[in-house]
């Protein structure tokens, strides 16, 4: 399968669940309310930040020896779903004891035991659902990771459908169909290498070995990843109320909608760079990427920017009308993070080169740790968003410099002029894409 067509297939994946994802938690947010809002985006945030850390980068060298053809999925499988449910278990004990001490700040001292148990036992089936991905991403079985994610999507909207727009559950109902997505999921990955894999049930003890060895040296990066994307929301929820961390969240989920033209191609340009013998070629393909998704990107956050004021209430409810300036505040760093970042890092991950992203990634954490601590104590959300921007920001300088220092003395690479060809080439690779999906 092309490049193309699986950028499409996770195109048309996201084109499907975008909208409807969007619509469903609007929704929910409008019957919880900002303070129920901010209870259930801790809970589901829990187990995408926490989860990443404590896989010590196992995921990454799973895509990466995968991807690059040094171990045989049948052989390592086993080996990686047991790591992943692992993980999740070290997770939820860990935060099982912090929040009985009430070490999880001020949002999870607001939330009772009957909420917060069912949630953590839900981790090892997230660490089982992570790796699984993984899995696939460094198989290059896009169609079956589009077949998962589209299935993840659907049970949490049908779920939050069910039990808590038509049940009047609201935050009971939220928690139970995080749990059952939890379940759903689960079944449906290990359906999924069943049946597409006949893996061998036993440790592989060199591919975990390598996995790690290949994977600490991204650890970091992997780590500060997940700390430029969710650290806000973790310390901000240490100081503030749930209220505060609702409004927070509708103003990240806004912006994260820019992400959507780069999830659909990052993973297919990691394997495509990683697989390559041809290094011009990857550069040369990069660059254009990047070129067409400043471009992408750049509108959807004008967008936002422009109508934002009118859209949060008209979507969310005047109840949420503080999400706006923390939105605008935070449109800076996520479009530089969605539209160069996260792609100069992709390459120089998949270039063999995992320290060099990992360094980017840190020197974004520490950025941001340093300014949340700062400024979240004194400005609240305004104050972690700023400080979001800002790590955003000088990561994506470190970005540049790191690929710069790649290239020949005397090599210019063309990031930011876009041009006629690359908008002809963006439309010829989509509908190439979709002649070979067409039967």
């Amino acid at each position: 399968m092309s490049g193309a067509r699986k950028s499409l297939g996770n195109f048309f994946t996201l084109v499907v669940m975008f909208p409807l994802s969007i619509t469903v938690n609007i929704l929910v947010a409008r019957i919880l309310g900002p303070a129920n809002k901010g209870l259930y985006a801790f809970m589901v945030l829990l187990g995408e930040s926490m989860l990443p850390i404590f896989f010590l980068g196992f995921g990454v060298g799973v895509v990466y020896l995968l991807g690059s053809e040094r171990f045989k999925g049948r052989d390592v499988i086993f080996s990686s779903l047991v790591i992943g449910f692992a993980s999740g278990l070290l997770v939820a004990l860990l935060l099982a004891f912090l929040w009985s001490k009430q070490w999880l700040g001020k949002t999870a001292s607001a939330l009772p035991a009957e909420f917060m148990l069912p949630v953590l036992c839900t981790l090892p089936l997230s660490g089982v659902f992570s790796i699984s991905k993984q899995v696939l991403k460094g198989q290059s079985r896009f169609g079956l990771l589009n077949v998962l994610t589209l299935a993840n999507g659907v049970f949490n909207v049908l779920l939050l459908v069910v039990l808590v727009l038509l049940t009047g559950l609201a935050l009971q109902g939220a928690v139970i169909a995080i749990v059952l997505q939890k379940v759903l999921t689960a079944c449906v990955v290990v359906y999924l290498l069943l049946r597409y894999n006949r893996f061998r049930w036993r440790l592989h003890l060199p591919f975990i070995r390598a996995s790690y060895t290949y994977g600490l040296k991204a650890w970091l990066g992997n780590m500060a990843t997940r700390s430029n994307e969710r650290m806000d929301q973790l310390i901000l929820s240490f100081f503030v109320g749930p209220v505060w961390l609702g409004y927070y969240s509708v103003a990240f989920s806004l912006v994260r909608l820019m992400g959507f033209f780069p999830q659909a191609v990052s993973p297919v340009l990691f394997n495509m760079v990683a697989k390559a013998r041809d290094v011009t070629r990857s550069v040369v393909l990069m660059a254009r990427v990047h070129r067409v998704l400043l471009l992408l990107v750049g509108v959807m956050a004008l967008t936002l920017a422009l109508t934002g004021q009118w859209i949060i209430p008209l979507l969310y409810g005047r109840a949420y009308e503080a999400a706006y300036t923390p939105m605008l505040i935070l449109l800076p760093g996520m479009f530089v993070y969605m539209a160069s970042r996260r792609v100069v890092n992709k390459f120089l991950s998949a270039s063999g080169f995992p320290e060099m992203s990992s360094k980017v990634e840190g020197v974004g954490a520490l950025t941001g740790i340093a300014g949340y601590a700062l400024f979240i104590p004194f400005w609240g959300i305004l104050g972690a968003a700023l400080a979001s921007t800002l790590a955003y920001g000088v990561s994506t300088w470190v970005a540049h410099r790191y690929l710069r220092s790649l290239l020949p003395g005397d090599e210019h690479l063309p990031l930011f002029s876009l041009s006629k060809e690359d908008l002809q080439w963006a439309v010829r690779t989509v509908q190439a894409g979709l002649r070979r999906r067409t039967p």
